[in-house]
C-alpha cells in the first residue's frame, strides 16, 4: 500500500501571528487594486475585515468590494477568487 501523503524535511514552522498582523492587506490598497483569496470562506472572511475596517475610520465609506472567481488556478482550499477595491461615487 503506498501512501499519498509526501513527507517533508526541513519545512520551517512559521512564527506566530500577533493579534494586531493584518490578514489582509486593505489599509495598503487604493481604488482598483486587488487580490486573490482561495475558498469562498477566505473570501467571506476578506469582506467581513474590509467592513470592520470601514467602520473603524480606517477605509472611506464610498468605498467597497467586488469579487469574481479569478483565473488563476483553484486549490485544495477552494475556487481562487479576486477581490477589488471599488469607488461607489466614481460611475
Amino acid at each position: 500500500m503506498s501512501s499519498k501523503i509526501t513527507v517533508q524535511s526541513g519545512v520551517p514552522v512559521p512564527g506566530d501571528r500577533t493579534r494586531n498582523e493584518p490578514n489582509y492587506p486593505w489599509l495598503q490598497m487604493k481604488v482598483g487594486d486587488s487580490f486573490v483569496v482561495y475558498g469562498r470562506t477566505m473570501a467571506a472572511s476578506a469582506r467581513g475585515s474590509f467592513k470592520r475596517y470601514q467602520k473603524m475610520g480606517k477605509i472611506p465609506a464610498n468605498w467597497s468590494v467586488t469579487q469574481r472567481m479569478s483565473v488563476e488556478p483553484s486549490t485544495i482550499d477552494g475556487p481562487s477568487i479576486r477581490l477589488w477595491i471599488v469607488d461607489d461615487e466614481q460611475d
